[in-house]
């Protein structure tokens, strides 16, 4: 590999074949489950206000089951998932669903309140945030995955999750995007959020108890068809309702963020919305498939243009 130093080369050519170091190293506390998720039953009258979910397990088949109810999940309805830890102090898991042998989409959770595990975004399709089939075919893009490494999930938000790459004696870190798969433009963590703690638990109030009461969908835009997200970068405040009459009579509107100290920016196509019955709106972006971000979360982070 190019980048690697020449010692390391010389390491690998005299040791033959290394094996890489395990691909997931989860910490010795971390609880990972793979279950499968019940068939829906027809949707409640009311939302069942009055149940917990004492356990991640329980939280986990029930925002399946709700899911399961909307266009394009329905493969949900008899999937399994496998939770993985999101790193220290983070007090949340991503949730890889699979159906029919491949992935189907994910879930990323966070602890709230005493029994409660608030949802904090979710996707649909082939390319789940997190997936180990993307990380692995960056890694081969890279020609990092011939020599010996670590990997680290880093979750910072929504539109903020990254895979860390560490390689043996190698002199720089390499960061990939969680959804996409795409080297970031920086190798040390200057560029980084500056706390690793999780702020998702206050970014909804979407717990296990709630249930989806509205949403609509639209044909999504190509970004890089019309630029005014280049343009004009500071963009304009647009409240929840306008973007659904934009969505209502057939606008593609495009979602514009500056992430990582202004080193990267991402524009998402706007695909639809959900709303829950806690009140928190989700916007439906086409990001390689569908993936659902808290609307009051995009709102700090960029911009919406009609």
């Amino acid at each position: 590999m190019k980048k690697l130093s020449f010692a390391l080369v010389s390491l690998l050519l005299g040791t033959s074949l290394l094996a890489a170091w395990p691909l997931e190293s989860p910490p010795a506390h971390a609880v990972q489950e793979t279950k499968p998720s019940a068939p829906p039953s027809a949707p409640p009258t009311e939302p069942a206000t009055d149940i917990a979910a004492p356990t991640l397990q329980a939280a986990v088949e029930r925002f399946m089951k709700q899911l399961a109810l909307q266009p394009g999940f329905e493969p949900w309805q008899q999937a399994s998932w496998t939770s993985y830890p999101l790193g220290p102090g983070m007090h949340g898991w991503v949730i890889i669903v699979s159906a029919g042998g491949s992935e189907a989409g994910y879930l990323v959770i966070h602890a709230g309140e005493a029994d409660t595990y608030r949802l904090t975004e979710y996707g649909k399709g082939a390319y789940p945030l997190f997936s180990l089939q993307t990380l692995h075919r960056s890694l081969v893009q890279l020609e990092l995955i011939e020599y010996p490494y670590q990997t680290e999930r880093l979750y910072f938000g929504p539109l903020q999750a990254l895979w860390k790459i560490t390689v043996q004696n190698a002199d720089r870190i390499w960061y990939i995007d969680a959804k996409t798969g795409e080297e970031m433009p920086f190798t040390g963590d200057a560029k980084l959020p500056k706390s690793k703690a999780a702020p998702a638990p206050n970014i909804t109030n979407t717990d296990a108890k709630h249930t989806i009461k509205e949403s609509g969908q639209a044909e999504p835009a190509e970004p890089y068809a019309r630029l005014p997200w280049v343009q004009n970068k500071s963009g304009k405040p647009l409240p929840f309702d306008d973007l659904k009459q934009l969505i209502a009579q057939g606008s593609k509107p495009v979602f514009a963020a500056e992430l990582y100290e202004g080193s990267v920016t991402v524009p998402l196509p706007v695909a639809g919305f959900q709303v829950w019955s806690s009140g928190d709106r989700f916007v439906q972006f086409r990001q390689d498939d569908d993936r659902f971000l808290p609307y009051e979360a995009l709102q700090r982070l960029g911009s919406f243009y009609p």
